[in-house]
């Protein structure tokens, strides 16, 4: 890595330089900017902000036909991740998880896709008209959460279906739990098919030793990051990376030209830029900070008797080789509460957290957490009275029951509402997730198990919500197939 060619910001610097030149704007955005934006908006964000938010014009490039800036900008992250090409992306990692699979995959096509897989991945399978065939991912019961695919399982998934193009495998998962990815990639391409990997909540792996180490390192083929997640930079912002030569680069061109915004944000790509360039100048040190923050929580809360952590004594080498450190899961079942009613308590002390599941709690400890803040939550944690738990009969996370039709099919067949407890051997419409985490539970063409209706009606139950599922009054419905 040239630490002087990363020391620049050439996104970030052409567009400095452009707004000294004070030119007289007669183009979009509306706000001309920001000498049209209303006042509130003024005052709630200030105007310097509107500045950046610019349109193509004469140097500063085009995201969608990069050949200048923007292409500088990618290029030096590509160069710091170690990768052929990287792509800007402002319409999230979804945009990149479409393009893998579009890219990858045409109408009829299998696909094998990990159980653990984000709804978005649905999306992408529509899109392309390919059939997916799930490979079910391991259930840690001590702790209630869905974890990853392990390689074996993997493995004699792909011999029985080698006329699959791809294997798309989402590691770590929303927890930071990291599957045995260099052994899944060097089964993928053994069997020659292209490795795409969604490492949403890995942008920062490279940053630090004691973080998991990326797919990208492993030889994996097309690698999302969903760098807003863990990087300090915009919501939306997000990385696709391209690593291996067997990756057609013309087509991920045209692709993303059509799932994403033909008028990409300014303000996300120079963001991008600039986060890149402080990776590679501070990242490391920045890490450290965040890591000894995150491990000083673990440790005090370790000591308390009404709750348990994930760390690394939960590796087994098989579905969990590896644990993201900045991941702070806290299990809350001691207490009486579920995850979803222990969110609502912390809210009520000011506290804020990335998500709750029936047992758990998620914090992040990222770049800006301080000690003063995991002390403000290490008060909440103590002062909780144990009550009763309410939550009843738990039910693992469901199994992909039997695909009837395609994602494609399905979708484009008529729906109607189906009181769930009629919906099991009916074949979903939709896709349904539990958010978050957003992990799928149905996917079009898929036919209703009873432990999925099951699932539902507990996380409902408990104050979860399932996204696909609709709620009137006290009664669940679910869009299925019309016969």
């Amino acid at each position: 890595m040239d630490i002087v060619k990363q020391g620049k910001a050439p996104l970030y610097d052409a567009i400095k330089k452009y707004i000294k030149r004070d030119m007289i704007p007669f183009h979009m955005p509306g706000h001309l900017q920001g000498r049209g934006v209303p006042l509130y908006l003024k005052k709630l964000f200030g105007r310097e902000i509107f500045k950046f938010d610019l349109t193509e014009i004469p140097g500063l490039d085009y995201l969608h036909y990069a050949r200048g800036v923007i292409k500088e900008a990618e290029e030096l992250a590509a160069e710091l991740y170690g990768v052929r090409k990287t792509y800007f992306l402002i319409n999230g990692a979804t945009a990149g998880i479409h393009t893998m699979i579009l890219a990858t995959c045409k109408k009829g096509d299998k696909i094998i896709i990990g159980g653990n897989a984000h709804r978005s991945v649905i999306g992408g399978i529509i899109e392309s008209g390919a059939n997916p065939v799930f490979v079910n991912s391991e259930f840690n019961k001590e702790f209630g959460i869905i974890t990853n695919v392990t390689p074996d399982v993997l493995e004699k998934t792909i011999r029985k279906n080698l006329d699959a193009k791809a294997v798309l495998i989402t590691t770590p998962n929303y927890y930071g739990i990291q599957g045995d990815i260099k052994r899944m990639i060097d089964i993928i391409h053994k069997y020659h098919m292209y490795a795409l990997i969604d490492e949403s909540h890995g942008a920062h792996f490279p940053f630090h030793p004691s973080f998991p180490e990326s797919a990208i390192a492993y030889g994996a083929d097309m690698v999302v990051q969903s760098a807003h997640k863990t990087l300090p930079t915009l919501t939306q912002t997000a990385l696709l990376h391209i690593v291996t030569d067997r990756v057609n680069t013309d087509m991920v061109e045209q692709l993303l030209a059509m799932v994403e915004s033909s008028s990409p944000s300014y303000i996300f790509m120079v963001a991008l830029d600039v986060v890149r360039r402080e990776m590679a100048l501070n990242g490391r040190s920045l890490w450290e900070k965040a890591i000894e923050t995150a491990d000083y929580a673990r440790k005090e809360i370790k000591n308390m008797n009404n709750f348990k952590v994930i760390d690394k004594s939960v590796i087994n080498g098989k579905d969990i080789y590896a644990v993201d450190p900045i991941k702070l899961i806290i299990n809350v079942q001691r207490t009486g509460f579920s995850g979803f009613e222990f969110e609502d308590y912390l809210n009520k002390h000011h506290i804020e957290i990335e998500l709750s599941d029936l047992q758990n709690i998620l914090l992040f400890v990222i770049i800006g957490t301080v000690k003063k803040d995991i002390d403000i939550l290490l008060d909440a944690l103590k002062t909780v009275k144990i009550k009763e738990s309410k939550i009843g009969k738990t039910v693992p996370f469901p199994k992909a029951g039997e695909q009837i039709y395609s994602p494609e099919e399905a979708f484009n067949m008529d729906y109607k509402l189906s009181l769930i407890d009629k919906a099991v051997g009916k074949v979903s419409w939709g896709i349904v997730a539990p958010y978050p985490p957003g992990v799928f539970i149905l996917a079009p063409g898929m036919r209703i198990s009873e432990e999925t209706v099951d699932f539902i009606r507990m996380v409902q139950r408990n104050g979860g919500m399932v996204q696909g599922a609709v709620v009137q009054g006290k009664n669940i419905y679910i869009r299925v197939v019309k016969n």
